[in-house]
């Protein structure tokens, strides 16, 4: 009998019913702990929907609607930020600026009745919503009553469409389980259905970047992202992204256009009022921002101060100077443009000094449109649901803590291994830069022998770049290539004499059993020459700190593979290897060093002796 249908409906039951519940128990704060309580169960139920994924298409987003309905009637009651869209859209209605006044000195004072302005928070601070999102509080608030909320409710219906918009365009680019991932989170329905962020209207402007730059017409795309940085400034930090990519065809328009739409609002006194407002909130604001809050701690227990007012600027600082790096990297990765996007939303939350559960969208919407699970940030944003348990005396502390742990275990677990691979790309293209003066000038045609070559990215980054014909070989097997690798046994090396024109050993010999027994072998399969590049020391403590940092990063790469060749380990400085050489049949014809102290590296390129 086969049980995945059944399973499929009783989640799916579940779901439904935390979903419907949620619209009853958010309704106000005094319901707060019965809420956290219902959307960790809408979670469990809607991460074992996405499980077991036998929903089809249609389904998911027919389900999609029907969840946000469910919670279209929620009002603002656990953020207050709705009100000041309201508030915005007001000033707008009478014909001011909302970038001018603080709502504290408006100076129409019969504003002040409203019923909006007595539950504005911040009221001291002008206003930082980007000129978009001002439009669609400007249309809200043609509906305004002073004793209703009827243009919230308005705002909230803009969102909502722009949400399922964004989920029916979503569907065109990836599969239905990944739809579901998104579209079906409990977490996502409450903050975009039910609170109404602006973030819902981010996302539709953030797929259609991605889906017409997929379809090359990065024209419209560059218009659609210049939206979004106008609905939520942080998109603005993608435009170098399309550049690289479609160069400045994908640029121009998303200025033309993000000048026509700021123009509305443009004053001279614009850009100091919203830079100001930006650097009080990255001054005095913070929440739920586990790195922050961590780095602070530390240096209160070691200074005794509160470096909360210098910390944030200067986290901020960090990100910016880091923009470059991402930059960088992505144009000599080729990243996909969502990962490119989701490696920087990444970044920049986690060095932001407040995190609201809502922020979490955006993240968890690329995941879904690169098809990938991203449990960290699901993790973090199941978290973040009980941090709004401050506002009632709840354990705040424990769920920053909870979720900002976990969101680092489960991010090291998905992208440390990668992070490896990539560092231990660069660090082969750097022995091959070591070499290559010992290589011959033409490698077409050559073939080298790369002997203990772990990975293999050595070998790799020889015959991609260089031309030559490259076997790997080793002990272990941890070939991360598609050369062709041979798993070695004890004994002499399976070729016969001279059939290699080069032997590379490159940090092999120290890990060898016997050394010399594999010198013997390298030089009598090498009908040219052997490179060997080892690690030396010239002091006792550089020796103990060679053998430290040996052991842990051999075993950290290769997952305890290694962990027979840590029993041989034996470093010698660059006379002995010399000797060792000499007494076993090769001849020192060229000889480099780099690098200082523990990290200094020799490289000796031998003969056979005739």
């Amino acid at each position: 009998m086969n049980i995945f249908p059944a399973c499929q409906w009783i989640f799916h039951v579940g779901l439904c019913t935390s979903i419907f519940t949620l619209g009853f128990v958010c309704v106000d704060r005094t319901h707060l702990p019965l809420a956290v309580i219902v959307i960790g169960c809408g979670v469990f139920c809607w991460v074992m929907c996405w499980h077991f994924g036998r929903f089809s298409l249609s389904s998911v987003i027919v389900y999609a609607v029907l969840f946000r309905l469910m919670l279209a009637g929620v009002p603002p009651s656990l953020s207050d930020d709705a009100y000041r869209y309201v508030w915005d859209g007001l000033i707008q209605k009478r014909g001011g600026n909302p970038y001018e006044f603080a709502p504290q000195d408006v100076p129409w004072t019969d504003h002040h009745q409203d019923i909006i302005y007595e539950r504005l928070n911040s009221k001291s601070f002008i206003s930082v919503y980007p000129p978009v999102s001002q439009l669609i509080f400007r249309f809200g608030a043609f509906w305004h009553r002073s004793d209703t909320f009827w243009s919230y409710y308005v705002i909230k219906a803009i969102f909502i469409l722009a949400e399922l918009m964004a989920i029916f365009i979503l569907s065109r680019i990836v599969s239905s389980g990944f739809v579901l991932f998104y579209a079906w989170n409990p977490i996502v329905i409450l903050e975009t259905a039910g609170q109404a962020h602006t973030e819902s209207a981010v996302l539709l402007a953030l797929v259609l970047v991605l889906y017409l730059a997929q379809k090359n017409r990065v024209e419209w795309a560059s218009v659609f992202l210049a939206m979004a940085g106008w609905i939520k400034l942080f998109p603005f930090i993608f435009f170098p992204f399309l550049w690289t990519r479609y160069g400045w065809r994908a640029v121009w328009p998303g200025i033309l256009a993000g000048v026509l739409l700021a123009l509305p609002f443009s004053a001279p006194y614009v850009p100091f009022h919203v830079a100001g407002s930006l650097n009080l909130y990255a001054r005095f604001f913070e929440f739920n921002a586990g790195i922050y809050y961590g780095i602070k701690s530390i240096l209160e227990w070691f200074t005794g101060d509160d470096w909360s007012k210098q910390l944030g600027p200067f986290m901020r600082l960090i990100f910016l100077c880091g923009l470059p790096v991402l930059y960088t990297v992505d144009y000599r990765q080729h990243w996909p443009l969502a990962r490119a996007m989701l490696i920087t939303t990444g970044a920049y939350l986690a060095l932001t000094t407040t995190v609201h559960p809502w922020y979490l969208l955006v993240p968890l919407f690329l995941c879904a449109s690169l098809q990938v699970r991203g449990f960290h940030w699901v993790w973090l944003s199941a978290c973040s649901i009980g941090t709004y348990l401050l506002y009632v005396g709840g354990p705040y502390w424990t769920f920053v803590i909870l979720g900002w742990a976990g969101w680092g275990a489960a991010g090291m677990i998905r992208y440390v291994p990668e992070w490896m691979r990539g560092l231990m790309r660069f660090r082969a293209r750097k022995k091959v830069s070591w070499i290559r003066p010992f290589l011959p000038r033409d490698c077409f045609g050559m073939t080298l022998l790369d002997l203990g070559c772990a990975e293999g990215y050595v070998g790799e980054h020889i015959q991609y770049e260089l031309g030559a014909g490259v076997q790997l070989a080793d002990v272990v097997s941890m070939n991360q290539t598609q050369l062709p690798h041979v798993l070695l046994k004890p004994g002499p090396l399976p070729w016969p004499s001279g059939h290699f024109d080069v032997v590379l050993l490159c940090f092999v010999l120290h890990h060898a059993r016997n050394p010399e027994h594999v010198l013997r072998e390298a030089i009598r399969v090498s009908s040219d020459r052997v490179i060997v590049v080892e690690s030396v020391y010239t002091t006792l403590w550089q020796h103990r700190l060679l053998s430290i940092f040996d052991c842990f990063v051999n075993r950290f790469r290769s997952w305890g593979r290694m962990k027979d060749q840590e029993k041989y380990v034996h470093f010698r400085t660059s006379s002995e290897w010399r000797k060792l050489f000499v007494d076993h049949g090769g001849e020192v014809v060229g000889e480099f060093q780099v690098g200082f102290g523990p990290f200094t590296t020799a490289g000796f390129v031998l003969r056979p002796r005739a």
